[in-house]
């Protein structure tokens, strides 16, 4: 069994050398696709043993994306992008898992940015003419695979391979000049993919104009509403409708479209949070409370779902959030519980200890007002708040 590589880049001689070192012990072969660099980028390639292949570039990048497959020798094709690094994994187990004669195609576990939690990506496919990429921007094989191996489940299987992403670590702004126009184009040819609107948003929010990033959500919940279709990637824009309406103290609306958002996907752990941020919002604190508890209850490390979550939704982070709900209630007792809980759980977080050690000032400060008045307790617990170190 023979595994190609492919890469398509164009001044990537920071990202470059870092991927290539992490795919070469699990490949046969690197196509490196150059797009027109002025960097040190075709130099990098060549010299890690790369076969460099020119191609212009004419703002599509499946084009570019198939020209590589066309140069390709391998049996499979692993495709990856220069800022991006495979973990490493024993070759043996790669070829095993490979070796599954009914798969066409295979996901990998894909951590798209520094901090959040993986999903399944599909980047795994065997070389085949009629498998091809095809869409200007957000590039796809999902259709020409469908049409190859049909809807059948056994034809794609699941790598223990892994991925992680860092060109977004930072944020994405060098990207949006060149991905705004693509991006608009590639909506006006398929306008009910909702992803695309939910990064239109997105692009939209980073660039500094809410109201351009809520309007690009919105259509995306109209796309989501007109397509019978039931996909994970439909809830995106409902959640970051509701984040927005969380943000403006529109909490009805929120929980509107959250609830609406559970019926395209009822698992979404995002939509948890948002959903107990608001009911926090609107009064309903132990409603709250219970959906940080479970979120705290899940480790991010061995999370994979159909989305990736920002890792401060669970654990620690979870049980910060139920503090600030405690301590937003004047329940400061109990606010320094939960702060105390999430320190214990990261001790360097400098953040966490501030808020508790505020939370248990302030519950002494509640208990000797309450003495002073004759009132012998305050909040809703007797004593001190324990410390984070004994729990």
């Amino acid at each position: 069994m023979r595994i190609t590589a492919t890469l398509i880049a164009r001044d990537e001689e920071h990202f470059l050398p870092g991927c290539l070192q992490s795919i070469r012990p699990l490949v046969d072969e690197i196509v490196v696709v150059d797009t027109g660099s002025r960097d040190a980028t075709r130099a990098i390639a060549r010299a890690h043993g790369a076969r460099l292949h020119d191609f212009a570039w004419r703002d599509d990048f499946s084009a570019a994306r198939n020209f590589a497959l066309d140069q390709a020798g391998g049996d499979w094709i692993l495709y990856i992008d220069a800022d991006e690094r495979l973990r490493p994994l024993d070759r043996a187990t790669v070829e095993r898992e490979l070796s599954t004669p009914e798969w066409w195609a295979a996901t990998l576990r894909f951590h798209p940015q520094t901090g959040y939690t993986a999903y399944r990506e599909l980047r795994l496919f065997r070389r085949h003419p009629e498998i091809r990429f095809q869409g200007a921007m957000h590039e796809t094989i999902v259709p020409s695979l469908n049409r190859l191996a049909g809807d059948r489940g056994e034809a794609i299987g699941t790598s223990t391979l892994t991925i992680d992403h860092l060109g977004y670590d930072g944020g994405s702004v060098r990207k949006h000049a060149r991905d705004l126009g693509l991006l608009r184009r590639q909506i006006a040819a398929t306008p009910d993919r909702t992803y695309l609107w939910w990064h239109l948003g997105s692009i939209e929010r980073e660039r500094g104009d809410p109201a351009a990033a809520e309007r690009a959500w919105r259509q995306g919940v109209e796309a989501a509403r007109r397509s019978p279709i039931r996909l994970a990637e439909k809830t995106m824009c409902f959640a970051e409708l509701a984040r927005q309406c969380g943000i403006d103290g529109r909490n009805g609306e929120a929980l509107a479209l959250i609830a609406e958002a559970r019926t395209l996907q009822g698992d979404n752990y995002l939509l948890d949070c948002l959903e107990a941020r608001s009911l926090a919002a609107t009064g309903r604190c132990e409603e709250a409370l219970a959906i940080f508890e479970s979120l705290a209850s899940i480790d991010a490390d061995m999370l994979v779902d159909d989305f990736a979550y920002d890792r401060a939704l669970f654990g620690a982070g979870a049980l910060a959030e139920g503090g600030l709900c405690l301590f937003r209630l004047e329940r400061y007792a109990d606010s320094a519980h939960w702060f105390g809980r999430a320190v214990a759980r990261e001790p360097g977080n400098l953040a966490f200890r501030a808020r508790f050690q505020l939370a248990r000032a302030r519950a002494q400060q509640s208990k000797q007002k309450h003495h002073r008045l004759g009132s012998g307790h305050a909040d809703t617990a007797l004593g001190e708040a324990p410390s984070p170190e004994t729990g």
